[in-house]
């Protein structure tokens, strides 16, 4: 996440601990939860759309609660939840978020469905609207600035013939620049 106006260190800081706690709460749950890990079975089951959407949204429910319970700012509990259920519905795992020009955030995805989603997360704007969430329980008042490389998060912009570890981009360049305004 790029701010402007850009925040000290020690603010970047406060929303990447918020973060990575509501990631390591999620993570204890997936690991922990019977009603989870039943739910996480559901999802390698041939299902319908509408039954996908069905164990998104009961992911999201658990989700809210076990966030809740960690005491995760109650402003965030709800974004926070529908992230990490339709992360977690299309195999895609937060596992960074670090201090870099400014907040790196770090997402596996482990099927290239999962690149493509985690592609429409951000340039549908879910993505940011997240984020924003994060800098608004921080900070007082903070433009928001995502850049995506749309080369590296949209399927048809990838070479998936390329040899290995030499991903090819189809067009180089190409950026998506989304901005978020937000002021408390």
């Amino acid at each position: 996440m790029d701010m402007n106006p850009p925040v000290g260190p020690t603010a970047e800081q406060v929303v990447i601990a918020h973060l990575m706690r509501a990631n390591g709460i999620v993570d204890h749950q997936k690991r922990t939860s019977p009603v989870i890990r039943g739910l996480m079975r559901r999802l390698r089951e041939d299902m319908s759309d509408y039954e996908w959407s069905v164990v998104q949204d009961q992911l999201s429910q658990e989700f809210e609660v076990a966030l809740h319970q960690g005491s995760v700012s109650p402003g965030l509990v709800h974004h926070l939840a529908e992230m990490f259920a339709h992360n977690m519905v299309h195999d895609i795992q937060m596992v960074l978020a670090r201090h870099g020009d400014s907040i790196l955030v770090y997402f596996l995805c482990n099927t290239v469905k999962g690149i493509y989603k985690l592609g429409q997360m951000i340039t549908s704007g879910f993505m940011p609207a997240v984020f924003t969430v994060f800098i608004q329980t921080t900070t007082a008042c903070m433009t928001v600035d995502v850049y995506v490389r749309a080369d590296m998060t949209n399927l048809r912009l990838l070479s998936l013939t390329a040899p290995q570890d030499k991903g090819q981009s189809l067009f180089r360049h190409t950026r998506t620049h989304l901005t978020s305004d937000s002021c408390v």
